[in-house]
């Protein structure tokens, strides 16, 4: 696996840093937004995930790298009960940042009840923790807001792996899979482009680490599509 010796990369979707571990797109609220589920499916899950993460990795604070929330337009009040759960319940285990992604436009409105910034970007040591959505300056970045997967089709089956993906050109950018499990995910080996204007698809410049039960090191994005293509995998 390349040197990644300042970060750990977990099977559990998050990055840790020092002593924080980093998650983004939450997008709470998502069931009802997208789908119109009821009852709300994702926060118990999602709350369950980061305390383990916690007891797991002994970290001190949660950083959301943006898109906590899911409506772009407004806060929905099941947002409000959401977001207010995941405060509360969070902020047992240790403290919590919020960086802000391009869908929690209304987010502050939440968070400042708890004296909670709602920051355009934070630094620990050479990372730089932001969203993706819009260019930062540093020399190491950590970005959500790709949703990246790979989806492997074998026979008659299809298999879904979130990743992580690391972009190298100059500088380094680690974009982190969606936490959310009920996040659909874009294909990077289907698609031809990023959202990020912080990232250029240069296939010889992506590598992939893809998660099932422990984090894989798949190599280049170049080389798992020849691999693919040849049927190496």
């Amino acid at each position: 696996m390349p040197d990644l010796l300042d970060v750990e990369l977990t099977p559990e979707k998050a990055v840790i840093v020092e002593d924080s571990a980093v998650i983004a797109d939450l997008h709470l609220g998502i069931e009802q937004t997208a789908y119109g589920v009821i009852p709300r499916l994702q926060i118990d899950e999602v709350v369950d995930r980061v305390r383990d993460i916690f007891e797991r990795y002994g970290v001190k604070r949660l950083i959301v790298a943006g898109d906590m929330k899911h409506e772009f337009s407004k806060n929905m009040p099941y947002e409000w009960d959401d977001v207010t759960y995941f405060i509360e319940e969070i902020s047992k285990l240790g403290e919590l940042r919020v960086v802000r992604g391009n869908h929690d436009n209304y987010l502050l409105a939440i968070l400042a009840k708890y004296d909670i910034p709602l920051e355009r970007e934070i630094r620990i040591g050479e990372w730089v923790i932001a969203h993706g959505h819009e260019i930062m300056d540093g020399r190491k970045i950590i970005i959500g807001h790709e949703h990246p997967v790979i989806r492997i089709r074998q026979d008659f089956a299809q298999y879904t792996y979130p990743c992580y993906l690391r972009y190298l050109s100059g500088k380094e950018v680690l974009v982190l899979p969606a936490f959310s499990s009920m996040v659909k995910g874009s294909d990077i080996l289907s698609s031809d482009s990023f959202l990020s204007p912080m990232l250029e698809f240069d296939e010889e410049r992506i590598d992939i680490f893809a998660i099932e039960d422990k984090v894989y090191f798949f190599g280049k994005l170049k080389k798992l599509k020849e691999e693919i293509a040849r049927g190496l995998v």
